[in-house]
């Protein structure tokens, strides 16, 4: 029991000279970079036109203007892009009854997606080594990309066009800064994605007869969320 209280006196001594020792003022601007992880339906394919994403990247400007030691208020600009699950695509289409048999090829763009955000950092740590938390909101655009289907032999195809959409976005996570040289550091990132997209989306099928069906519109809601894993050079000002 002592060595438990002693441990956690340790710890609160720690944290409390890490804040006495920080930056007066914090401030700081980051450019960043890193892979991204689609998370839950985002990185799944529930229909053929709002096809699942794999693994991308982002990139991003980010700063931070603080009000006092520990609280501050920033900026995080940046996007991150994703391929098409398109083998995910085939295997779909191979569990449906009608195609079990069939052979195809899909061609598609990726996922596109740009955010700005704004919102509250709160920060402690020394010069050396700081540690940013935030939870920002925002503007999302989503692209989701155009989607090509064709079968081999010809008898079937499915083309459903690239749309766009814009929500409300939070962004969320938490950073590490260790300084490098004066003002220069290194930042280890990881942060979260999460916005909620509807699509007006527009497809165009042609049957296994080969027959023209007509355009179709339809809405479909989509779930935009991610994980960005990556590092940054900051500047603390």
């Amino acid at each position: 029991m002592k060595a438990l209280q002693l441990s956690f006196t340790s710890i609160l001594l720690f944290f409390s000279g890490s804040i006495v020792a920080q930056l007066a003022h914090p401030h700081f601007v980051s450019l960043n970079f890193g892979t991204n992880i689609p998370l839950s339906e985002y990185g799944e394919i529930d229909s053929l036109s709002s096809a699942g994403a794999n693994q991308g990247i982002y990139y991003s400007f980010e700063g931070g203007a603080y009000f006092s030691k520990l609280f501050g208020i920033g900026v995080n600009i940046g996007a991150f892009n994703n391929s098409v699950d398109n083998d995910g695509i085939i295997d779909q289409l191979k569990t449906d009854a009608q195609f079990n048999n069939g052979n195809f090829n899909v061609s598609s763009k990726s996922w596109t997606n740009g955010y700005i955000m704004l919102g509250p950092y709160f920060s402690f740590g020394s010069p050396k080594f700081t540690v940013d938390l935030k939870a920002l909101g925002g503007i999302i655009n989503s692209e989701r990309p155009f989607i090509n289907i064709q079968s081999e032999n010809d008898q079937y195809e499915f083309n459903s066009a690239a749309v766009y959409s814009t929500s409300f976005g939070v962004n969320y996570g938490m950073y590490f800064r260790i300084r490098l040289k004066g003002k220069l550091a290194l930042r280890i990132n990881a942060e979260g994605m999460l916005a909620t997209q509807e699509f007006t989306e527009k497809i165009t099928e042609i049957s296994q007869t080969g027959n023209s069906q007509p355009a179709i519109e339809r809405t479909a809601t989509r779930e935009i969320s991610a994980v960005n894993l990556g590092a940054g050079l900051v500047i603390n000002l």
